[in-house]
């Protein structure tokens, strides 16, 4: 898997079809790589306004990733589908979505610190489990938790 999935967000609706209007992502592409989980809710943490990004290195969004990866592993179970960040290009965040069956967790977002979220329901995303641990925010110019280095083979 190289790359990410591109997603459209206008403030109301999430797309994944280019020609959809409003602001265009990256996000983990695994989020749409399996069977999409029917009438999920989704909690976007990003605007529709071009210049809201900040770089992925900004303290703001690392404590947000670090925060996620606390509030994440809690959660596990049925209940949470997938988290990506948004990326606007290899170096700015753009924000996040973190997807639900349910949104009663989503007060507590930590992504939400750094863009407001607005709730939306949606059936574009699949179950993705949790990364193993802290992951670059980006590898390639993948988003977060998506993107990996390859394994070492043993010589």
């Amino acid at each position: 898997m190289t790359g990410s999935s591109r997603l459209v967000w206008d403030g109301e609706t999430l797309a994944t079809a280019l020609g959809s209007p409003g602001r265009r992502f990256r996000a983990d592409p695994r989020c749409f790589a399996g069977e999409p989980v029917a009438d999920a809710w989704a909690h976007v943490c990003a605007l529709p306004d071009e210049d809201a990004k900040l770089p992925y290195d900004d303290v703001t969004v690392q404590q947000a990733r670090r925060d996620a990866l606390a509030w994440w592993l809690p959660r596990l179970g049925d209940s949470l589908v997938c988290l990506t960040t948004l990326a606007v290009d290899p170096v700015n965040f753009g924000g996040a979505v973190t997807v639900a069956t349910h949104p009663d967790a989503f007060a507590d977002d930590p992504f939400a610190r750094v863009f407001p979220g607005t709730v939306v329901r949606t059936d574009l995303f699949c179950r993705v489990p949790p990364p193993p641990g802290p992951a670059l925010e980006r590898y390639s110019g993948a988003a977060w938790p998506g993107g990996s280095f390859e394994p070492r083979r043993n010589r």
